[in-house]
């Protein structure tokens, strides 16, 4: 494989990131299913500028954004070599001024994810990772954590914009709390899996989310020495929306598999 796909993956997230920050604090923001779930001129933007780096290197590729093909041709296109783009992943963040959001891009191949990225340009945190090669934060290398039982744990979890008392993602959380050291919510799904990447967090689930979410940071996790999965302990799929168990080491991915089938079991 090579590394010049993850060069340009690198130069589109930066670009990118460089197009939320001037941005910041000067945008009008919409709506689409409901109020919870915000679009702003910044994610199409740095959708548009992602999107013209990485077509313009790889004109046969597909392009899948999650603010919907911005190039009609791209549409058709054929090629089995495909993009899954979170322009600004952590809208509600960035409509707040948080500092917890970013470009999260990746390149798949099939079932498999060749490289992916995610970068937070207000920390300038950039995280990278090549299929085979290994992940890295700023150029080192990330090793997951050796957290190897839930009490010792520090898991992130995603909940969706519009969350029902009944959701598996409450009666897992629910279930959770009283077993795990702590529990964060950062507000974005790309942050948190870069964070398992990077040892910060020791394991991340979530019931409901797209490709372009998780697939950036499923080869971040696995090139870190973790385990990508579904919550019941399935392959991981791309598909939408796609369930998404990410943790650290196997033994820690056994616990928390068994507390997540409990979890949606009793929702």
């Amino acid at each position: 494989m090579s590394s010049y796909y993850l060069s340009v993956c690198e130069e589109a997230a930066r670009s990118a990131g460089k197009v939320l920050v001037d941005m910041l604090g000067n945008i009008s923001v919409r709506h689409k299913k409901n109020p919870r779930d915000l679009v702003t001129e910044a994610d199409v933007a740095a959708q548009k500028t992602i999107e013209t780096i990485v077509l313009g290197a790889f004109p046969d590729h597909r392009f899948l954004g999650e603010e919907g093909n911005l190039s009609p041709s791209t549409s058709n296109c054929t090629s089995e070599f495909c993009w899954l783009v979170d322009p600004l992943d952590g809208t509600t963040n960035f409509v707040h001024g948080v500092p917890c959001f970013g470009p999260s891009i990746a390149l798949t191949k099939g079932t498999e994810v060749l490289c992916g990225v995610f970068y937070n340009p207000m920390t300038e945190e950039f995280f990278s990772a090549e299929k085979g090669q290994g992940a890295f934060l700023n150029g080192k290398r990330m090793q997951t954590s050796h957290r190897q039982t839930l009490v010792e744990a520090l898991p992130a979890v995603t909940f969706p914009t519009q969350s029902e008392r009944s959701s598996p993602d409450l009666a897992a959380f629910l279930k959770a709390m009283p077993l795990c050291q702590s529990i964060r919510r950062t507000g974005s799904a790309a942050l948190n899996m870069a964070y398992v990447a990077a040892g910060r967090f020791d394991a991340y689930w979530a019931f409901a989310c797209h490709p372009w979410d998780i697939a950036a940071g499923t080869v971040l996790i696995l090139e870190s020495g973790g385990i990508v999965t579904k919550p019941d302990g399935s392959p991981i799929e791309f598909t939408d929306p796609a369930p998404i168990c990410a943790v650290a080491n196997e033994t820690l991915h056994r616990e928390l598999i068994e507390m997540l089938t409990f979890s949606e079991r009793h929702s």
